[in-house]
């Protein structure tokens, strides 16, 4: 029995309320991503963090995240994506709770590693839950451009949140602000899925496959995150390496197990697999960009957290007109032509990022502010729509995993690459934005793979 099967007419009615309920919760999963950073200063203060134990409150989040996508999403297939959703919503409440009442530093790590596997357990049933309850592929796509949009505007909103609840009241409201947006979808989203199948009682976890699987994301992320925040090159090596024999052995478990992690035929196609590369890249491009631009509001141009924040106005703006624009196109161009004219977009509005950091002053990177915005927004919801696309519904919680395990992995990248380009020029922004050019030129031509 899977979601399909006993997805009723009520259930498809409320298609658009279940839309809003989980894209509520994704947009609090992107909140949270970015307004933990804007107070660490405040974090290290209070609690007694050193230098060098600082990091981990954001690499423990990113490592559990990371790491348990793809199983987490398998896990939904299995117990059904609502109670997944529900437990996985629930768990990050009860983190972030724990987050803002901590007084030791383990305890606030701890704790963000656990809000990192309520993340890990939500995320990739949002994409499935979006998969499952629209069927018209017109519908679906409009769907998926507004889940873009405001995973997108929930990262930038983050700053701006960051900046204003630490200058006015303290770090722990940065965690006490998830309560109340994970209770109304607890009681919202059970009772406009009541006609959704709870689980896939034929499907099965292979065991073996998710703890290589999730080994091998792990160490990809943070050997990546190493080369970002200039570590050793050794250790950096030494993880990469690690990954690699993970992947390696996570490929030859999954030929071997007759209940693999990720079904045999989701990867066989050539243009789920493109998708999901240009899916990296461009995701990569994106936190490159949000990386390197925010050092260059605050170093070069003096702004302080609440107004860089406030200086990615444009962006959103951007960003929101994709959503209605994007889904027009949708209706007349194929997802695949609309992919590869979006990274060219992306790519279009980092270059003109790079001149008006030359150029100097804020105004300057205006164009390339909104450009690059829109072309972002439009980018990510058409790969995660090719990459879903002909998913059988047991299977679309992986699927979901996949996609959200590729945006992890970009964002690693991303920052790698910002991080080294910035060593490497001196400290020169429109070098590292050059660097987020690139990216987005290859999502490009690997969008040219999504074409059957």
């Amino acid at each position: 029995m899977t979601e399909a099967t006993t997805t009723n007419s009520a259930v498809l009615a409320h298609r658009w309320k279940i839309l809003g309920v989980v894209c509520l919760v994704q947009f609090m999963l992107m909140v949270d991503d970015t307004v933990v950073n804007v107070a660490l200063p405040s974090i290290q203060s209070d609690l007694g963090f050193t230098p060098a134990t600082l990091p981990w409150i954001v690499n423990a989040y990113i490592l559990a995240f990371g790491g348990l996508l793809v199983a987490a999403g398998r896990i939904g297939d299995r117990i059904g994506l609502v109670r997944t959703f529900v437990a996985g919503t629930a768990l990050f409440a009860v983190a972030s709770l724990a987050c803002g009442v901590a007084q030791e530093p383990w305890q606030l790590v701890a704790a963000r590693f656990v809000q990192g596997i309520g993340s890990a357990l939500t995320s990739p049933t949002v994409l499935g839950l979006i998969t499952v309850v629209f069927r018209d592929p017109a519908e679906r796509g409009r769907a998926f451009g507004i889940w873009g949009g405001v995973a997108v505007t929930g990262g930038l909103s983050g700053v701006v949140l960051g900046g204003l609840i630490t200058g006015l009241l303290e770090w722990r409201w940065v965690f006490y602000i998830n309560l109340p947006v994970a209770a109304v979808a607890l009681v919202l989203l059970p009772l406009l899925t009541k006609g959704v199948a709870t689980a896939g009682r034929d499907v099965r976890i292979g065991l073996t496959g998710a703890v290589l699987l999730t080994g091998a994301v792990a160490a990809t992320v943070y050997g990546l995150l190493g080369l970002a925040e200039a570590h050793s090159l050794a250790r950096t090596a030494g993880f990469l390496g690690l990954a690699a024999v993970l992947f390696a052995l996570f490929v030859v478990s999954e030929k071997k197990s007759t209940t693999p992690l990720v079904p045999a035929g989701l990867l066989s196609s050539r243009v789920r697999v493109a998708a999901l590369v240009a899916g990296v890249l461009a995701t990569g491009a994106l936190f490159g960009v949000f990386f390197t631009l925010t050092l260059q509001l605050q170093r070069t141009l003096g702004f302080g957290p609440v107004l860089a924040g406030l200086a990615y106005v444009p962006f959103a703006l951007g960003s929101f007109t994709s959503i209605k624009t994007a889904a027009k196109l949708a209706q007349r161009i194929a997802p695949q032509r609309l992919l590869l004219l979006a990274t060219l977009v992306v790519a279009l509005g980092g270059l003109l990022l790079a001149g008006g950091v030359l150029l100097g002053g804020y105004w300057a990177l205006l164009p390339g502010l909104v450009v690059f915005g829109f072309g972002i927004s439009t980018v990510l919801p058409v790969t995660a729509q090719l990459a879903v696309a002909g998913v059988a519904p047991e299977n679309a919680g992986v699927a979901g995993g996949l996609v959200t395990s590729a945006q992890q992995l970009g964002g690693a990248v991303g920052l790698a690459v910002a991080g080294v380009l910035l060593g490497a020029a001196g400290d020169r922004h429109a070098t590292a934005l050059v660097g987020a050019v690139v990216l987005a030129g290859i999502a490009a031509v690997a969008s040219l793979r999504t074409r059957e």
